[in-house]
């Protein structure tokens, strides 16, 4: 995780990926990594990494919830009615 801790490039492995962006959200990173004291390449490193955590978030709570609505189906058909 980098979020909060810029680590060095030598610490793990990394794969280089292009980005294509539109001219308006390249000058928005760059005004956002200025402001954080970071590289582009960092701000995009935690902005990845906060949408996977937030999208794997989302996903655990939705199985969590389908998890319990068939665990708990005839209760909630009866409160429907």
């Amino acid at each position: 995780m980098v979020d909060g801790l810029i680590r060095k490039s030598y610490d793990f492995p990394m794969t280089t990926t292009t980005v294509t962006l539109p001219d308006e959200l390249h000058a928005s990173l760059k005004r956002v990594a200025e402001a954080e004291h970071r590289s582009a390449n960092a701000t995009i490193i935690v902005a990845v990494e906060q949408y996977v955590r937030a999208r794997d978030k989302r996903a655990a709570v939705g199985a969590i919830a389908a998890e319990v609505a068939e665990r708990h189906r005839e209760l909630l058909d009866r409160l429907a009615q």
